[in-house]
């Protein structure tokens, strides 16, 4: 028994429980041992917080019911609402139905802030949140309680949450600017506009809330410090544009703000007998406040409030306190807001789409990526996830690779060896044996992408040790199936401590990129080496496959050599996608692969009971990817069409749908690796390398080529060099393509194959020779072209 397991133990039997509960400590402990020792401590340091906060909404959500809440409070414990959960023997009050949040942040920025689907905005790493609060002729408009509209901009990220409360329309706009000192700065204006034909009276108040999308957050202190700025747990937090009529204050013992509101006034800005104070303590932690603006509006008229609070923090913001910089207006910090994502979005790939929708999907996605990139830092969520994991930056530092931001996956990438152990281990969490693989993988995708030798040469040594460590570590693997990674927890979502293919899959392609590496620079011996275990590796699961085949009677892949074939074999996709390790492939892979989406995909994706329990957007598009990558491109458009629907505005996906919400039940509710599957899916679907060809719109269809819209690839790097192509369309019947490539000498591919989604009648290249080969279908057309090829004119049959 480990020393955690043991303390943990003799609590529980300071507390006299039976021994039927400390047995069951016990089995549980062991479904999730790790080499003996106990539960990863980093999954720990995730769930206890989460764990923590449940107890407190449990004992406040479900007591305080006069108060104001979050709107996924209400559904939980709304009775007739699809989102109720019974609470009963549970102790734990935790969002599960409505985990669906919106990030806003600067391309360079640490922190980001969220703002949930009724707007309330809490301003990271600060865990209050600021609410707004209506009130039209004696009747209060409370967000969460009401239905909005969230419009979101893909080009400079700000989100405008929409109201309408007695004919009076309530626009919460959000962005998140950088001051010039280097702090982020979250910009908020509420703009009331009078839409009837009569004068309307009434009063906007600012609401400063001890709570956010997980529910109590506590505040133990607010303080009007002067007459445009508050303080928030003694550190400054609102600073207001217009000074306000009053500020005023709920607590534990008072009560929440929102009384104000719902009584009747007996002097401006206060109920009877109340007096006016300039603080609020509570040691409870619900500390609350409202600012106050009264207003007149004619027909029409319209009137904006505007605040500032900084992303960053409570010790630095002490250290440095900003205040007048954050007071410039508005509208010049908006300009200056979209002129620098402007300039930073076009240093990268250019994607015109003909699909509105998934333009925008398209844009979102690589602006999330931008902002969860932060330096050397890389988090698949603003929140909750705002951590490192190997797991998630592979693909999210794939994605900035093909959207042309390669200098931002190589810093990443150059703060991988803080985490590298002694003995070889890129260490994530422990217990996850992936990571290595991971990291060799990202490592040698990004030198393909940007083709810096003395960068991989500086690195090669540590891949030597990173290779060694799973040569190593896989003879640790249990007797039955010794030569697989040992049993891990592995990626968690796949179930309880055991031998995942999902391990040795990731771990075999790193002995692969390592052997490529070697022979790259021409050692030899070290290529040798890694071929040889890479080669016993594979023998060594195509073993483990075959026993699974006799047990199962089909060629599949679960989840692990032992357990029976179900929706963890999810893991088992990675040698297709995005590994393509060939010997599996199409021997066993295709097939697990049908038998994934033939059972457990439906009209909302992929739903994944284990954990998740929820449609998962980026197990979802694997799935899509895959089916991509083995030329079924109806099926990965039909599969990947399923989250692409549910992807609406603000198109902040996280990482697991709730069935019947349509928010988040777990995870981070603005999932970066969700984002990066997009981006991947879309860009392969435009743009495929082979090792000697380039494929051009091979996975795009008539989704994204449409006759009479052009569609355009522009800038985007590959293994060759830098392509662009445009498609466009002079008339009803003749199109119009163009290529501007920048290949490196000594690397252009053999061949660029140019994929139509329509039988072409004439093809007129602007030399003969650029045009090597034409291959016609019933409605389609591939035209094998010379990478020295600039234009070409077409003409279609069916069009």
């Amino acid at each position: 028994m480990n020393l955690n397991s043991f303390l943990v133990e003799r609590l529980f039997q300071r507390l006299d429980l039976d021994k039927s509960t400390i047995q069951q400590l016990r089995i549980a402990n062991s479904l999730s041992d790790v080499e003996g020792k106990g539960f990863p401590r980093e999954l720990l340091s995730l769930s206890l917080p989460m764990v923590i906060r449940g107890l407190l909404n449990f004992g406040i959500l479900q007591m305080k019911r006069d108060w104001v809440y979050p709107f996924w409070v209400y559904r939980q414990l709304d009775p007739f609402s699809t989102s109720h959960i019974p609470r009963s023997q549970n102790p734990l009050l935790m969002n599960i139905t409505h985990r669906n949040w919106t990030a806003l942040g600067t391309p360079h920025g640490k922190h980001e802030a969220i703002v949930d689907p009724r707007g309330l905005v809490t301003p990271l790493p600060r865990e209050w949140s600021l609410d707004c609060w209506l009130r039209i002729d004696g009747r209060s408009l409370f967000p969460s309680r009401s239905s909005a509209t969230q419009s979101f901009d893909p080009k400079a990220p700000a989100l405008i949450t929409s109201f309408i409360h007695e004919e009076v329309l309530l626009e919460c706009e959000t962005f998140v600017s950088p001051t010039r000192k280097g702090i982020d700065v979250l910009f908020y204006r509420a703009k009331v506009t009078n839409t009837s034909d009569r004068t309307k009276q009434g009063e906007f108040y600012f609401a400063i809330r001890p709570f956010n999308p997980e529910g109590v957050a506590p505040i133990v202190c607010i303080e009007r410090i002067s007459s445009r700025e508050i303080s928030v747990n003694g550190t400054l937090g609102p600073v207001l544009a217009m000074e306000p009529d009053a500020v005023l204050f709920g607590s534990s013992k008072l009560g929440d703000s929102s009384r104000f509101l719902r009584s009747v006034d007996g002097a401006p800005g206060r109920t009877i007998g109340e007096p006016l104070a300039a603080k609020v303590d509570c040691t409870q932690g619900l500390a609350n406040a409202i600012v106050k603006y009264s207003f007149h509006l004619n027909p029409e008229e319209s009137k904006a409030y505007v605040c500032s609070i900084a992303l960053e923090k409570e010790h630095d913001l002490k250290r440095q306190p900003i205040k007048q910089g954050w007071k410039v207006s508005f509208g010049k910090r908006k300009a200056e807001h979209r002129r620098v994502w402007h300039e930073e979005l076009s240093k990268g790939l250019v994607v015109d789409l003909p699909d509105e929708h998934l333009q925008n999907l398209f844009d979102s996605s690589r602006i999330t990526l931008l902002q969860f990139q932060d330096d050397s830092f890389i988090s698949p969520g603003p929140y909750l996830y705002h951590r490192f994991w190997f797991r998630d930056a592979g693909p999210m530092l794939r994605a900035l690779d093909v959207l042309g931001y390669g200098e931002r996956t190589r810093k990443v990438i150059d703060g991988f060896p803080k985490y590298l152990t002694t003995d070889g281990f890129f260490r994530g969490p422990d217990g996850e044996w992936d990571s290595n693989g991971v990291a060799l993988w990202t490592i040698w995708n990004h030198f393909l992408s940007r083709q810096s030798e003395l960068w991989l040469k500086r690195w090669y040594r540590r891949m030597v040790r990173a290779a060694a460590w799973i040569a190593k570590k896989r003879n640790h693997g249990l007797p039955k199936y010794r030569g697989l990674m040992p049993p891990s927890i592995s990626a968690e979502h796949l179930g309880t401590v055991d031998q995942y293919y999902w391990d040795s899959f990731w771990s075999l392609a790193g002995l692969k990129v390592m052997s490529r590496v070697a022979r790259h620079f021409n050692e030899k011996e070290d290529a040798e080496v890694f071929d040889a275990v890479a080669s016993d590796f594979e023998k060594h699961i195509l073993a483990s496959l075959e026993e699974v085949e006799n047990r199962l009677g089909e060629k599949l892949i679960p989840a692990t050599p032992d357990r029976p074939f179900d929706e963890s074999a999810i893991g088992s996709i990675s040698c297709i996608y995005p590994l393509w390790l060939v010997s599996f492939v199409h021997s066993y892979g295709a097939r697990t692969l049908s038998r994934l989406i033939k059972d457990y995909v439906d009209d909302k994706g992929f739903y994944h009971p284990i954990i998740h329990s929820g449609y998962n957007p980026y197990l979802t598009l694997q799935l899509a990817h895959a089916s991509l990558w083995i030329g079924q491109f109806e099926e990965a458009w039909r599969v990947a069409s399923t989250i692409f629907r549910q992807a609406q505005s603000p198109y902040s996906l996280p990482e697991a749908i709730h069935p019947t919400t349509g928010g988040g039940s777990m995870g981070d509710g603005h999932h970066g690796w969700a984002s990066a599957e997009i981006v991947l899916f879309l860009r392969d679907c435009l743009l495929y390398e082979e090792e000697e060809c380039l494929h051009v719109f091979r996975g795009a269809g008539e989704r994204l080529i449409t006759w009479g819209k052009p569609t355009r690839i522009l800038k985007a790097p590959t293994r060759f060099g830098t392509f662009s192509c445009s498609i466009e369309f002079q008339s009803d019947r003749r199109g119009f393509v163009t290529f501007a490539n920048r290949f490196v000498p000594g690397r252009s591919p053999r061949s660029i194959l140019l994929h139509l989604p329509k039988k072409i009648s004439t093809v007129l290249p602007a030399s003969e020779r650029y045009l090597l080969s034409t291959e016609k279908t019933a409605s389609s057309t591939v035209l094998r072209l010379s990478p020295s090829v600039t234009t070409l004119l077409f003409e279609g049959h069916d069009v």
